[in-house]
């Protein structure tokens, strides 16, 4: 009788003990670091107004030169220049179709329990910050590592990437343009830029620009929210 009673009790600590593994993100609080479980990257969180947002650029993926990303199961990358580095610094560089991976799911490329961002994320971003503000109060300051010309007020941490499209790059330390997940058509889909300072008064450098006008073989940062 007692051995019948002890079995069942260790049975529901180990099934206990799975589910906890298989659900990392349950006990997950906006403003705790998350561990990529995929390849160990970790990523600072911020919460601002009902999102989640990711602080860093997303960096998972084979490196691949030239934004050779193919429709093969595997997630690449691309380094600005085709330099490493740039990778660590500020992140990979993604077409649209490697970041939808391949329009599979509104996750794409992030985590489990994340997903890239839809045009209405951007633009609930875009109301919560303020039209006239957003991208000031995304973009980090001349203090941050890289460093650019906003005030981070809202936590989001925004640096300037640079793109790229097949061979060529270009912008660096001068846009970050994120991807959505939402498709335009056949070749162009929705995105979010930020620029640098470039005029000699504002207001456009202080905006975050929501637009459909790039097509989907560029190569453009990854941010996540949930």
């Amino acid at each position: 009788m007692i051995q019948k009673t002890i079995v069942p009790v260790f049975v529901i600590i180990a099934l206990s003990i799975n589910v906890y593994s298989q659900n990392p993100t349950e006990f997950f609080q906006c403003g705790d670091s998350i561990i990529d479980a995929r390849d160990g990257e970790t990523y600072s969180t911020v919460l601002i107004g009902e999102q989640c947002w990711m602080k860093e650029n997303l960096n998972v993926g084979i490196i691949v030169s030239d934004f050779e990303q193919k429709d093969n199961q595997v997630i690449e990358k691309t380094c600005y220049s085709n330099d490493a580095a740039n990778c660590g610094a500020y992140g990979g560089l993604y077409t649209w179709h490697e970041a939808t991976q391949w329009g599979q799911n509104e996750q794409g490329i992030c985590p489990d329990g994340w997903r890239l961002p839809s045009k209405d994320d951007w633009q609930i971003l875009v109301s919560e910050l303020g039209i006239e503000d957003a991208g000031q109060r995304m973009k980090v300051s001349k203090d941050h590592t890289p460093s650019w010309d906003g005030n981070n007020s809202s936590g989001f941490t925004a640096i300037p990437g640079g793109v790229g499209y097949e061979n060529n790059f270009g912008r660096m330390d001068k846009w970050a343009v994120f991807w959505s997940s939402t498709s335009e058509d056949d070749n162009y889909a929705w995105f979010a830029q930020l620029d640098n300072f470039w005029y000699q008064a504002p207001p456009k450098y202080k905006t975050l620009y929501l637009g459909n006008h790039f097509v989907k073989e560029n190569g453009f940062s990854v941010r996540c929210v949930r």
